[in-house]
């Protein structure tokens, strides 16, 4: 009688690979383990199959061995189908990276073989490591590769403008930055005409008119602040805390026609609301990852504080963002929305049933998500960068006696309520001032990286003599803080004593953006090498109102006051500086920007008549 015949229950498990050669197995060692499992195992082609043990089989069959031999067969067939997989892609993965040309390495792979590299796929580590992996490699642009598919992370100049500059063939990867919609469509997780339409949306709001809106408000705000710290006895316990506060305050006068006084921080919540206008999207950047990340359904339902906390942070500045919406509503309902209206007129106008012209149309949700972004854009990374550079000057009182006497000669005698941002903007931003801002957005980026991807075909990219061709579907990582610091573009660091990777206070030269009396002009580094505000059509729309803000700020405080750095009872100045420069270098981690762990006390200082 034949062996099925006499054995009806015999299993013959059969499963088809998607693999080119079985032995590819082998280097796994999972062929053995199959054999010595099952003797009967056997390959042909694409096809592998398995004929279990007689031993095991028998017309009546022990239910626990036969279930235990079931889990344990089907746990080696799912890790070998895996392997192949994850091997076959692997090996697809390295041919693409040898014919793109670019230095690449393999991941994963023992850890003495990834060193040099591995620090780039760390995403929050990157600012920290700066130039050096692309040292450690000895070339600008390197290629990482994985099962999971190729990274090019790089700091080239001339590659960082051809994927800035090409907007059809290097586009936003939208399912990366889909994070961000978390009250509706935005338009820096857009591409192509939703893009398109938001940009079109949002470009009238950038003008003249409301530059000096920003102007003024931000000398008003700036005077406050002061005024705090005056009442406070000169103390500063949390720059950054009051800087947010600063920038909120001016960014909500400006696009949303809302007023906020400096001491309104700890008011009572309006009618309806459980948390303040600033508590509730302060709250909102605090627990951003949590909102970010966690299901919605969690983040509902979920009985952790943390949760409980973020989601109420979250439904109150939707409530915030829908008042607004309404209300601007029903004001556009009965007033023409004229060319220089606010950021928040025009959106709501392309958004609102009955308001929206079909030309100009966007998605109803489209409004909140829209006044979110460019209020966690305008409003966050302002503040991180005036903190770092006041900090700087603190930690520079040479450079900052000189750009006080700067200041002094560009505004004269004429009181803050006079400047302009027409007659001293420019000037401003040209000097010391400017000089200051350039620096510190170069050693402090907004983002540590610039995320692209040719999502649709192959694309050439050239870098010095060289033609590469970079696959489809290749994430393109531009690493900003390594680009600003490359040492073929930018000075080598003298480290001081404190200062830890990558050396922000030994690095910091605003010098270099002044014209000196034996030089014929300012430093101009080449296109591509600094890139605080990105490149091309998707270079960041709110260049000059962060600019403007900057200038009005920095010089409104240090035309009356110094920043000093406030030493502990018994403490001594180096030491202090020493503590300083570990907790802007080290101390610094990405939070929707770059910020120190921990606020750095300092001291207002009245300046000598």
């Amino acid at each position: 009688m034949a062996f099925e015949d006499r054995y009806p229950t015999v299993i013959n498990f059969r499963k088809r690979l998607n693999v080119s050669e079985v032995t590819l197995l082998a280097l796994n060692g999972t062929t053995g383990v199959l054999h010595n499992l099952f003797p009967a195992f056997h390959s042909s082609g694409n096809v592998c199959s398995v004929d279990l043990p007689f031993q095991l089989l028998r017309r009546r069959p022990q239910n626990s061995w036969i279930m235990a031999s079931t889990i344990l067969f089907s746990t080696v067939a799912v890790v070998s189908a895996f392997s192949f997989f994850q091997y076959r892609n692997l090996q697809r993965h390295i041919e693409e990276a040898k014919k793109s040309g670019f230095k690449y390495s393999i991941s994963p792979l023992p850890s003495q073989w990834t060193q040099s590299w591995l620090p780039l796929s760390k995403w929050g580590e990157t600012w920290h490591e700066g130039y050096e992996p692309f040292r450690r490699m000895n070339d600008d642009t390197i290629m990482i590769v994985s099962a999971g598919g190729n990274i090019l992370w790089t700091c080239d100049p001339e590659i960082i403008m051809q994927v800035s500059t090409r907007r059809n063939d290097f586009v936003k990867p939208t399912e990366m930055l889909d994070i961000l919609n978390i009250y509706g469509p935005t338009i820096t997780a857009a591409e192509g005409e939703e893009h398109r339409i938001f940009k079109k949306v949002a470009s009238p709001s950038f003008n003249d008119k409301n530059f000096q809106s920003v102007w003024t408000g931000t000398v008003e705000q700036t005077e406050m602040m002061m005024q705090k710290w005056l009442d406070n006895g000169g103390s500063v316990s949390n720059l950054n805390g009051d800087a947010a506060k600063l920038t909120l305050h001016v960014i909500s006068k400006v696009f949303f026609g809302k007023t906020i006084k400096w001491t309104e921080d700890d008011a009572k919540p309006s009618p309806g609301h459980t948390l303040t206008y600033e508590r509730a999207i302060s709250t909102v950047f605090e627990y951003n990852s949590t909102i970010f990340l966690t299901p919605r359904p969690i983040l509902n339902y979920s009985p952790l504080k943390i949760h409980k906390i973020a989601k109420e942070a979250f439904v109150e500045w939707r409530k915030y963002m829908e008042e607004m919406r309404d209300s601007t509503a029903e004001h556009l309902q009965t007033h023409d929305l004229k060319e220089d209206g606010t950021l928040l007129e025009h959106f709501v106008k392309a958004g609102t049933p009955g308001l929206r012209s079909p030309e100009l149309s966007i998605p109803e949700d489209a409004i909140l998500g829209n006044i979110f972004i460019f209020i966690l854009a305008g409003h966050e990374t302002s503040a991180n960068i005036f903190t770092y550079a006041v900090m700087l000057l603190a930690c520079r009182p040479d450079f900052q006696l000189s750009l006080q006497t700067d200041i002094d000669t560009l505004v004269g005698d004429r009181k803050a309520s006079q400047w302009s941002y027409k007659a001293d903007f420019s000037k401003l931003m040209n000097g010391h001032v400017g000089a200051l801002m350039k620096e510190t957005l170069r050693l402090y980026t907004v983002l540590p990286f610039l995320p692209k991807v040719n999502k649709t075909k192959e694309q050439t990219l050239k870098s010095g003599n060289q033609t590469h061709i970079l696959p489809r579907d290749t994430l393109v990582m531009i690493n900003t803080s390594a680009t600003h610091r490359n040492p073929k573009h930018w000075s080598e660091i003298q480290k001081t004593a404190g200062d830890g990777p990558p050396y922000p206070l030994s690095d910091f030269h605003p010098e270099r953006w002044l014209q000196s009396s034996d030089s014929k002009a300012t430093y101009n580094p080449p296109e591509g090498a600094y890139v605080p505000f990105a490149e091309g059509y998707r270079s960041c729309p709110g260049q000059r109102f962060a600019q403007a803000e900057f200038c009005a700020a920095i010089a409104r405080l240090f035309s009356e006051f110094s920043v000093e750095l406030a030493c502990k009872p018994g403490e001594d100045y180096a030491s202090t500086l020493e503590k300083v420069e570990q907790q802007m270098s080290s101390g610094t981690v990405f939070e929707m920007g770059l910020k120190m762990k921990k606020p750095v006390p300092l001291k207002l200082v009245k300046r000598k008549a």
